[in-house]
């Protein structure tokens, strides 16, 4: 038997949206796209946004709040990759159903997207590693278990609390999150010179590369 194909919704081009209207309709979603619209404003936000949150996730590892730092670790990747989504990958449907909140706006999708545009497949989220005592896992399920504070996000904390040297050092994190703010302080910088998304692309691009790779941004 010939498998069902998936009806296309005309209001939006988002495989699984069920909207009823184009999201461009909506009063809302219009001062979105309004507020949003420019991406000297979305990159400058977004790079004040994650600076509070460094301070804020930084501390609470810095004061070993384990439990709270490890349940905040997919926020700022989500705001970073959501940004980068935004300003490099979505059509304009594409960015009124992001900007909507409509379903499906999941960071897994959402990354796959960007890994491919961005940082041409090489992105670590989604690539098995080893565990510290068994097994694998990739980082996005560390994400999502944290995220959604499940019981094995519990017993993963539990863990990291006994064995602290399993942690990642709190400068170490912190540097971690202090390049989001800088590749953000950049892309706003570059668009406020005028610089053509094309352009601003490719130095994020080269900035992602893996070491030995990455070269000179766009200028």
């Amino acid at each position: 038997m010939a498998k069902k194909k998936n009806k296309i919704n005309s209001n939006c081009p988002v495989p699984g949206c069920r909207a009823s209207k184009p999201h461009a309709d909506d009063p809302i979603v219009k001062a979105l796209i309004l507020q949003f619209a420019d991406p000297e404003k979305m990159t400058l936000w977004t790079r004040v946004a994650m600076g509070e949150l460094t301070e804020s996730i930084c501390r609470d590892r810095e004061e070993n709040k384990i439990f709270a730092w490890y349940s905040r670790l997919r926020l700022p990747e989500e705001l970073y990759i959501r940004t980068l989504y935004a300003l490099f990958v979505a059509t304009e449907k594409e960015l009124h159903h992001v900007r909507s909140g409509a379903l499906p706006n999941g960071l897994t999708d959402l990354y796959a997207k960007v890994n491919k545009v961005v940082f041409d497949g090489k992105g670590p989220m989604q690539v098995s590693q080893p565990g510290l005592t068994h097994g694998t896992f990739k980082p996005m399920d560390i994400l999502h278990s944290g995220a959604h504070g499940s019981f094995h996000a519990f017993l993963t904390c539990i863990g990291l609390s006994r064995n602290p040297e399993n942690l990642p050092s709190p400068q170490k994190h912190r540097e971690h999150l202090q390049k989001y703010c800088a590749y953000l302080e950049y892309m706003h910088g570059m668009f406020k010179a005028g610089k053509e998304k094309k352009h601003v692309l490719a130095g994020v691009k080269s900035m992602h590369k893996p070491a030995g790779e990455a070269g000179k941004g766009a200028s």
